[in-house]
């Protein structure tokens, strides 16, 4: 009780620092006290002489610097083969003169080793009681001896033994001051290999007595048999080193897979394995910083020898830290110590507080940086040149995997987003919805099944008008334009996942606060990024205006992100023209879409199957009184559901790609037939109708050329009629596809004219040859109204014809029903009917041929003898 009232008092009040101070001051006067009990003679007779001694000093000194170093924790308990000299000095020396060479040859060896004073204070203390302690038992057990027999033998063991033991012992006492308790497995470790090295020193030192007492013969055979020792030692060594070397490697290798493959940090993995094997107290990967953010090193990954992770600083910003620019230039790895002759290596050290260091550069690709590991743990061994070429091993192997981590991490990384805004795409926006749910599904478990988590909420957002900027602008505008507004996004949601998921299309997913119905702060979210968006964009062309259509929809129990994420997308779609705010998804939404969508699949397998038809309506040239052309207008008969009208499919196909086949498999039909309408002698030009889709198709021009090779027709019969509203969208690109079919020879029409909202500013820059007037305003014309609105369509229509003249172009008026209206038309000064009191739409073979121009073989024009529509 009393030895460890005084161990706590000690731990209290002087600290690590001062209970080895003491404990020191213990051991060397417990040396003083047994060296004043010593004899004056040797063990055996024939003492050594001034060679002799001169041989034992360098052979303990020798072993000294060559010392086995067993390492607990941050402290090592050394073990040489100076037992072995040691031993035999105490047959042949008095003990007076063994103590002054044995501390002589360790204090020279330390001066060497640069050791801390400190620790050559312990060291001597201890080696001057070890001597002494040896000393007084071997006499005490034997006394002086004749000639070396077995019992000498023995009691030199039992010395060797009791005096390592006590060696030891005192050394871990040190260790458990600094460090704290000691497990049996530190114990055992360091106290079996000292018996070990006992019995190897004693059979050493009594073999080389023998050999001594044969005089000249001896010494020779101890001469050679100690060289062919060491010689076996240094390649057992050797080997030992090269096979742990490769058991290092092949470990390493092994534990940068596993880390790689578990996603953990792998420099800071394998960086500690590095730091581990090659004995460092810290270790380092160091990139440089690019001389516009203040040049230097950048901490990379750290580990320290206790488990510590400093936080990352930046060094080699002073001048000493020349030494790493160096370093990282070359491609061989650099040992720097203290006692280097270069100053820059001292100074480095020295500004950093190490007291060595390996410097060994790595490449990772774009960078060039440095590995620097630190220290080696113990202070009694220092790095090798076999840790430097150990540590180039491992820093290869780290960089291939570093290289090919980051590899995969980009690669994870472009696979879950965006690489123009730098968004989650789908995928991304997917695997949060999965991380969310999963979260979700753990509170749930955690809270035993209570209150609901809250659900998440998902917008459907799309930048309207950035069409508008691609045309104008370019694409690289169009693409900055994007940039812009997801910044704008992140910044305004910088709690929610934002992704882009198509070309002017971005996605949110939120998840509510719990005190908030989810669709409430859905809406008021989706109104915040609205007004967010419709403010202006500075782009480094111009500024521009842009507006958001946004649809808000509510996750349900069990629901997948793909059918939210349609709910909201089809809210944005359900929103009226013109309308503004964002629209919440309902039930009501959804009504027909089932229906739809199976008559889409029934609309792809009529185009296969031809079930598709065309009916023709006459258009009355009113200055021959003949009809000198037809629209073309599809019809379906579907099997089941029997005449569908093309409201009912066309707007169908409009809505998705399926609108291409379908224009250009009725393209070819109508064309087919203007060939054997040509074939009969029948002069007829034919009008196809284009969707929105269709004109901005860069492709379009070619397709139609090739449709009218194929059919045999000329370009002169072929009218292409399209709406004002379809060239809102991209009217820069609808004016180029435009332009090239009027090129080869194709006539363009602007249906529905007077309907639009930005007709007569386009028709000076559209190639357009034909104006149908909609229909609201012939039927104004109609008897049935009132005069007052009868003069209105009059006035308006007289308007549209005035257009003629000036810009060469023919007026069509459609619609028509009867012939007072056709009358009214004729004086206004249109040019072309068409409607009921010519003929409805019909099959081709069911029209009545009476009413066609027919032409002569020689191309003249003739009349036939009956006219329309001047009865």
């Amino acid at each position: 009780m009393a030895v460890e009232r005084a161990t706590s008092w000690a731990a209290r009040t002087l600290g690590p620092g001062g209970q080895t101070l003491l404990l020191t001051v213990l051991i060397a006067a417990a040396g003083l006290a047994a060296f004043t009990s010593l004899p004056s003679g040797s063990l055996l007779p024939s003492p050594v002489g001034w060679p002799g001694l001169v041989v034992l000093f360098a052979v303990l000194l020798a072993t000294e610097m060559r010392q086995v170093h067993i390492e607990v924790r941050r402290h090592a308990h050394s073990f040489s083969l100076t037992s072995a000299p040691l031993a035999v000095g105490l047959l042949y020396c008095s003990p007076d003169v063994l103590v002054a060479v044995r501390l002589t040859a360790a204090a020279v060896a330390f001066a060497l080793q640069r050791m801390r004073p400190t620790k050559v204070a312990f060291n001597l203390a201890g080696y001057f009681l070890d001597v002494c302690l040896l000393v007084l038992l071997a006499h005490l057990l034997s006394g002086p001896a004749p000639v070396l027999d077995g019992l000498l033998a023995l009691v030199v063991y039992a010395a060797m033994t009791i005096c390592e033991i006590v060696a030891a012992c005192l050394v871990l006492l040190v260790i458990r001051i600094h460090t704290g308790p000691l497990s049996a497995a530190d114990l055992a470790e360091a106290l079996i290999t000292s018996a070990v090295f006992v019995v190897v020193c004693a059979a050493g030192a009594l073999s080389a007595a023998l050999l001594l007492e044969r005089g000249v013969l001896g010494w020779a055979l101890l001469a050679l048999l100690g060289s062919l020792a060491f010689a076996s030692y240094r390649m057992q060594a050797a080997a030992r080193r090269r096979q742990a070397s490769m058991e290092v490697v092949k470990a390493f290798v092994e534990l940068g897979a596993q880390t790689a493959a578990e996603s953990g940090d792998l420099g800071q993995v394998l960086l500690g394995k590095m730091r581990q094997v090659v004995r460092g107290e810290r270790a380092a990967i160091l990139l440089p910083v690019d001389e516009a953010d203040g040049g230097g090193w950048a901490v990379q990954n750290r580990v320290q020898e206790d488990g510590t992770e400093p936080v990352a600083h930046r060094i080699g910003r002073r001048a000493q830290d020349a030494v790493l620019a160096e370093a990282a230039l070359t491609t061989t790895p650099r040992l720097i110590r203290r006692n280097s002759p270069d100053r820059a290596d001292a100074a480095f050290l020295a500004g950093h507080d190490l007291r060595e260091a390996m410097v060994c550069p790595i490449d990772l690709g774009e960078r060039r940086g440095i590995v620097i590991v630190a220290d080696r743990l113990g202070e009694t061994s220092t790095f090798s040149k076999h840790d430097l070429a150990l540590l180039e091993t491992l820093t290869g192997h780290l960089a291939v995997a570093l290289r090919s981590a980051w590899l995969l991490e980009k690669l994870r990384h472009d696979a879950t987003h965006d690489p123009l805004t730098g968004l989650a795409n789908l995928a991304g926006l997917r695997a949060r919805a999965e991380e969310l749910a999963g979260s979700v599904e753990k509170e749930d478990d955690d809270d035993g099944g209570g209150a609901p988590a809250t659900a998440t909420a998902v917008l459907a957002i799309t930048l309207e008008r950035a069409g508008e900027v691609n045309t104008v602008l370019g694409h690289h505008a169009g693409e900055e334009l994007l940039v812009r507004v997801a910044r704008r996004l992140e910044h305004t949601l910088p709690e929610a996942t934002i992704a882009r998921v198509g070309g002017e299309e971005f996605a949110v997913l939120l998840t509510p606060p719990t005190d908030q119905p989810p669709l409430v702060h859905a809406l008021a979210a989706a109104s915040l990024l609205e007004q967010v968006v419709a403010e202006p964009v500075q782009l480094t062309s111009a500024t521009v205006s842009t507006s958001a259509g946004i649809g808000v929809a509510v996750a349900e129990p069990g629901e997948g992100l793909g059918d939210v994420l349609r709910r909201a997308d089809t809210a944005r779609t359900a929103a009226p023209p013109g309308s503004r705010g964002p629209v919440a998804y309902t039930a009501s939404m959804d009504e027909g879409r089932a229906e739809r969508v199976g008559l889409l699949a029934d609309l792809h397998r009529a185009l296969e199957d031809e079930e598709l038809a065309l009916h023709y309506q006459p258009k009355l040239d009113l200055a021959f009184g003949l009809v000198t052309s037809v629209e073309s207008l599809v019809r379906w008969d579907h099997p089941r559901l029997g005449r569908l009208s093309p409201d009912t499919f066309v707007p169908l196909a409009e809505s998705t790609a399926l609108i291409e086949p379908f224009t250009h498999h009725l393209l070819g039909k109508a064309l087919h037939q203007a060939r054997r309408w040509q074939d009969q002698g029948i002069d007829l030009s034919v009008a196809v109708n284009l969707s929105a889709r269709n004109v901005v198709d860069p492709e379009l021009p070619e397709k139609v050329a090739a449709a009218l090779a194929v059919a045999g027709v000329p370009a002169s019969r072929l009218t292409l009629e399209m709406t004002e509203s379809s060239m809102v969208e991209d009217p820069r690109r609808t004016i180029e596809v435009l332009e090239r079919l009027a090129a080869i020879g194709v006539t363009i029409s602007l249906d529905d004219f007077g309907t639009g909202y930005s007709s007569l500013s386009y028709l000076q820059r559209l190639p357009v040859r034909e104006l149908k007037i909609d229909r609201s305003f012939v039927r104004g014309l109609e008897a049935t109204h009132s005069p007052e609105n009868v003069a209105v369509s009059a006035a308006l229509i007289r308007s549209i014809t005035a257009l003629k003249d000036a810009l060469g172009l023919r007026v069509v008026a459609e619609g028509v029903e009867d012939h007072h209206v056709l009358e009214q038309l004729r004086d206004l000064g249109v040019d072309l009917i068409q409607g009921y009191v010519i003929s409805r739409p019909m099959p081709a073979d069911h029209l009545d041929s009476s009413m066609f121009r027919w032409h002569t073989t020689d191309n003249t024009s003739q009349t036939n003898p009956r006219s329309v529509g001047t009865a």
